[in-house]
């Protein structure tokens, strides 16, 4: 108990609370502080340094007015998405990416040229959308944004894990309004009570308990937050399988190495892409390419390989320049894409689709609480994404600015309850109490066990969704409560983890409700898309007595595209 007594506390008062750093808070925080606004810039590792964002392939979307058309652009957006794309949300944003890229070169982004012009391409589904190359890939780019952020003057604070939302009435779930958020830092254990009037969750992804993730940043703190609050959580079913280079842990490089003419072959050395979309091949969606690998490796004719080693010297130079750290990660490993076939597999992974659910502002179901980029359900991209997730959480970011500034003018500075923040404090410190208890890596193993078992797919069925729900609530109830930390490093780990426990639980039962095969969601006792019936979202949000979960029709009387139903 000395070292809990020995804790500071500080509390910030803003207009704006930004929760996350990466992309989306950035820009988020940067549109913000355009307006005027007091904006506090909150994260768990460093600004601009942590989560994906630096890891991100350097392929953005762009869109040229000059060179584009918009309708189609739109139309394939929607096709891509299987129908599941929210349009409301879609509305504005291909052509957004023109003014997102601008403002990046004025920054200082680097981009690949070539006789002056942005160099354009078609990535993975793209038939008429294009994506341009950046010099440096995410690294570069995010240490441009931190430059941007911190040359605006707003205020900073890092290494600081929030863990809770602080709500108006006191309550969790909530009836009333965000009012802000607690946390600590990692490294002091300093207590932070965060007030504000509206707050922006940009904490990304879930990534804890997922077999390859940096662990202890992506534990999808935002995500949990939100739904313990009694955010309405939506398309968690839908949350994508990716492929990545087998035994590394870094991004995919899967968009780069199609547009440039890679090739997927099996362990015959047979190319198999034909067989799944004998027009784009390996350019095909990076869900159709994901149930393809996944397929080979049914099959027994694992692993699959990207080849590269055919390409010429300005193919091998772009490519070199887009995914700096892949190919790092590659060399680390004795393998070149110059000459060596490089082995992938998939993976389960939280970066698209499924999340807090927003609508176009990227506002929440519960009022002066926002959410963008991984955090957020990703409601334009349905099963999978034309428009790169990169660009679709910059959009957000500034959607979800312009919305707060908005929203706050006439909003007063919110009080906050003592006895919650009280509650919260000691629930946030209680695995520090333990002299003895249940160390963080060994239980993240434990959750590791429901994917490495195969509970969560690739293929799914009904026994094996029921049994992981089983597992997760079995752990939430019995294990995480017994985690014990030495440090603040391992207090952050033990939150994390019961955080990410929600993604698997979530994406369970919503995956359990889901009865056909879509996007990633490969059911085995529902092997087919049933656009008849399933053309709908599925929702889960948290009760008093448990988790409720339905499907809700998709409004697409509201809609400009329109789905043909088979008569």
């Amino acid at each position: 108990m000395a070292i809990l007594e020995e804790a500071k506390t500080e509390t910030v008062n803003s207009d704006v609370l930004v929760l996350g750093a990466g992309i989306a808070g950035c820009f988020a925080a940067i549109k913000a502080r355009e307006f005027g606004l007091d904006v506090v810039l909150v994260d768990k590792g460093n600004v601009g340094r942590s989560g994906l964002s630096p890891m991100m392939s350097g392929v953005l979307s762009h869109f040229d007015p000059q060179e584009d058309n918009y309708d189609e652009w739109l139309k394939e957006c929607v096709e891509v998405s299987e129908w599941i794309a929210d349009q409301k949300i879609l509305d504005g944003m291909v052509n957004r990416t023109t003014e997102c890229i601008r403002d990046m070169q004025s920054w200082g982004v680097k981009f690949q040229k070539q006789g002056g012009k942005l160099i354009r391409k078609p990535m993975s589904g793209d038939v008429h959308a294009r994506h341009v190359l950046m010099t440096r890939g995410g690294l570069q780019l995010m240490s441009v944004v931190r430059g941007e952020v911190l040359r605006r003057g707003m205020r900073v604070i890092e290494r600081v894990m929030a863990t809770d939302l602080l709500t108006s009435d006191g309550e969790i779930p909530t009836n009333g309004k965000i009012v802000g958020a607690v946390g600590f830092n990692v490294r002091t254990g300093k207590f932070y009570i965060m007030r504000a009037k509206a707050t922006i969750i940009a904490t990304g992804m879930t990534g804890v308990v997922l077999l390859r993730s940096p662990a202890d940043i992506l534990s999808g703190d935002g995500k949990a937050m939100a739904f313990h609050a009694g955010c309405e959580m939506r398309n968690m079913d839908l949350s994508q399988y990716s492929p990545h280079p087998l035994g590394l842990n870094c991004a995919p490089g899967l968009n780069i190495l199609a547009g440039e003419g890679a090739i997927l072959v099996n362990a015959k050395g047979d190319r198999f892409m034909e067989e799944w979309d004998p027009i784009l091949l390996e350019r095909a969606s990076r869900v159709v390419v994901c149930k393809a690998i996944a397929t080979e490796e049914l099959r027994g004719r694992s692993p699959v390989y990207f080849d590269a080693a055919h390409l010429d010297e300005a193919a091998h130079v772009r490519i070199e320049k887009c995914i700096p750290l892949v190919v790092k990660s590659l060399e680390l490993a004795g393998l070149s894409l110059r000459k060596d076939r490089i082995p992938y597999t998939i993976d389960l992974s939280n970066t698209g689709g499924g999340g807090i659910r927003t609508n176009r502002e990227k506002a929440t179901t519960i009022p002066s609480l926002y959410a963008c980029g991984d955090a957020s359900d990703h409601g334009e991209m349905g099963v999978t994404a034309l428009i790169s997730p990169g660009i679709a959480s910059a959009i957000d970011g500034y959607r979800a600015a312009e919305a707060v500034a908005g929203y706050i003018t006439e909003v007063k500075p919110p009080s906050v309850n003592e006895r919650q923040i009280q509650a919260l404090k000691e629930r946030m410190f209680a695995p520090m109490k333990f002299e003895a208890g249940l160390n963080p890596q060994e239980v993240r193993q434990h959750c590791r066990s429901i994917l490495a078992r195969g509970l969560l797919g690739p293929f799914k069925n009904s026994r094996r969704l029921k049994e992981a729900i089983d597992v997760a609530e079995e752990i939430r109830e019995n294990v995480i409560p017994k985690l014990a930390a030495r440090d603040y490093h391992e207090l952050a780990s033990s939150i994390g983890l019961g955080n990410a426990l929600n993604f698997i639980e979530l994406y369970s039962r919503c995956s359990l409700l889901r009865a056909e095969s879509r996007g990633s969601h490969w059911r085995e006792d529902y092997p087919e898309r049933d656009d008849a019936h399933w053309l709908k979202w599925v929702v889960a949000k948290r009760e008093d007595d448990g988790i409720k979960v339905w499907a809700e029709p998709i409004p697409y009387e509201e809609y400009p595209l329109k789905p043909k139903l088979a008569k």
